[in-house]
């Protein structure tokens, strides 16, 4: 696990360009002059362009189109599930964690959803990598307690991965002859958690939640200026784009 995420820092943006920039100019100051300017050029290329929201916004617009917003619930839909994302140490609410942002806009949706639909819901998300107290699904599932008034039917507590939460899913599922779901995560995670949970035997269907929209700093002549929410978001794409395509890579040398 720590040798991927190496992996993805050194490689992907924002690094990865930076890294490419730094090592054209490294070059061209050994006087190897044609392959140092080039790296340098297209290092700077990438990085600007991975920078402005004018590139950026509409690369992620175009990966969120696969899956427009859900408008109406299947009639054979069996379950709400909602994939974590992420939680943090919270002080202000004392000496335990809390979910994130992202997290709690899924929960939200879920919760809207479960009302909206009469559905039962599955939280999942164990804990990270950094010993934290409660387990994602734990987290979520208290948040849909005091906040939303609902109670989570099952939690997954040990998935650690995208990967993990739909096979921990379908374990604890699939047994209950629930196959149809309602798959809850962000617009831009929704393509890769599709694949994985299709991969685990289940039916999903897709109801992606925060989707990307430019505000009024964005657009325009400010849209060629680099901001860091540009960078973030490109950095998040190029990580899904890349997940999708190592599970793909791996469930072919599976066999699968």
């Amino acid at each position: 696990m720590w040798s991927r995420t190496l992996l993805e820092l050194l490689f992907l943006p924002p690094a990865g360009p930076l890294l490419l920039l730094g090592l054209g100019l490294l070059l061209l100051l050994l006087q190897r002059r044609r392959i140092g300017g080039t790296l340098a050029v297209v290092g700077f290329g990438l990085a600007y362009a991975g920078s402005i929201p004018a590139v950026v916004y509409p690369l992620a617009s175009l990966w969120e189109s696969h899956n427009p917003p859900l408008r109406t619930i299947p009639k054979d839909v069996q379950a709400i599930v909602v994939i974590g994302g992420g939680s943090r140490p919270a002080p202000a609410y004392g000496n335990g964690d809390a979910v994130t942002l992202l997290t709690l806009q899924r929960v939200r949706y879920a919760a809207y959803l479960a009302r909206r639909g009469g559905l039962p819901v599955l939280v999942s998300g164990g804990r990270d990598w950094f010993g934290e107290h409660d387990s994602e699904a734990q987290l979520m599932a208290r948040v849909l307690s005091d906040e939303f008034g609902l109670q989570a039917r099952w939690e997954d507590t040990r998935s650690r991965s995208t990967w993990g939460n739909a096979h921990e899913s379908a374990h604890i599922l699939l047994p209950l002859g629930i196959r149809h779901i309602l798959l809850v995560t962000q617009a831009w995670h929704m393509p890769r958690a599709l694949w994985a949970f299709r991969q685990a035997g289940m039916s999903p269907v897709p109801a992606p939640v925060g989707f990307i929209n430019r505000s009024w700093a964005q657009r325009g002549a400010l849209g060629w200026v680099p901001q860091t929410r540009a960078v973030t978001m490109m950095a998040e794409i190029a990580h899904e784009v890349v997940g999708l395509w190592w599970y793909r890579l791996r469930a072919w040398r599976a066999g699968g």
